[in-house]
């Protein structure tokens, strides 16, 4: 306990050195580093880093870790990703100002929950670019215009089938919806005892067209993206879905479950 006091001292010295003290004294770092928190009788919750040092959770709690750059393994989907970014970045840049001032104005349509939980509203770029990417992801046309909000069904998910020869995915409503589709992520096979993943875990496996029916085959999709299920009897997959509106882009609430590999 003395230590965590310790630690939360210096940390909240750290924030206000940095609060007050002149930009020109971090030049060279990355001027993002403020921690996210929410206020408490010193710290309730904490996150994102603060220097070298990330504050996050985990299924056991609150934890505290130094930072490690990643490395950057400029994979075909890491590319691919990126690519899109830039691209989408530049097709903002390229809408007329009345566009824009509609993105700008629709954001407070779209609130968002943060890592904390906090009600957060994305700027016109970043709704805009979210939509987009959605789009992108599914096939569909790009658009220039802010959407309207969207009603979308109450979406279930569960594994249907996983064996080394066989992954199908079961969902309802069933078929999937007119006018969206069904997109599906997963995880690389891991250890059966394994309960909580992370968001950068899952990967684009496929998207499920209007009016497919349950359950939907994506053997072929994701051993394209992960290889052979062969000798991965009894490791844990995990599955993202949720419904992306065909002509918005917007996306519903994501739901996941977890099978071994049979």
């Amino acid at each position: 306990m003395f230590i965590l006091k310790v630690l939360l001292l210096i940390t909240l010295a750290e924030m206000l050195v940095r609060a007050v003290a002149p930009l020109s004294w971090f030049k060279g770092e990355n001027q993002l580093t403020f921690a996210k928190f929410t206020p408490g009788a010193i710290i309730s919750e904490i996150r994102n880093k603060i220097a070298a040092t990330v504050y996050s959770k985990n299924a056991s709690g609150a934890i505290i870790r130094n930072r490690v750059t990643p490395i950057n393994r400029r994979s075909d989907g890491q590319t691919a990703q990126r690519q899109t970014l830039a691209s989408l970045a530049s097709g903002w840049r390229g809408l007329t100002q009345a566009q824009r001032d509609g993105w700008n104005s629709a954001t407070a349509n779209f609130p968002q929950s943060d890592s904390l939980g906090q009600t957060v509203i994305l700027t016109g770029e970043q709704l805009y670019v979210r939509c987009n990417a959605n789009l992108t992801l599914i096939g569909q046309s790009l658009i220039t215009a802010a959407p309207v909000p969207a009603s979308f069904a109450v979406l279930t998910a569960s594994i249907a089938s996983l064996t080394a020869s066989a992954f199908t995915v079961g969902y309802t409503p069933d078929p999937v919806p007119a006018g969206f589709s069904l997109v599906v992520r997963a995880t690389r096979p891991v250890s059966a005892g394994k309960q909580f993943f992370a968001q950068s875990e899952f990967r684009f496996v496929a998207a499920v067209a209007a009016a497919a029916a349950s359950p939907a085959n994506i053997d072929a999709a994701y051993e394209l993206i992960f290889g052979d299920k062969t000798g991965q009897v009894g490791q844990k997959v995990s599955i993202e879905t949720f419904l992306v509106q065909n002509t918005t882009g917007l996306a519903g609430i994501a739901v996941r479950a977890s099978a071994l590999v049979a």
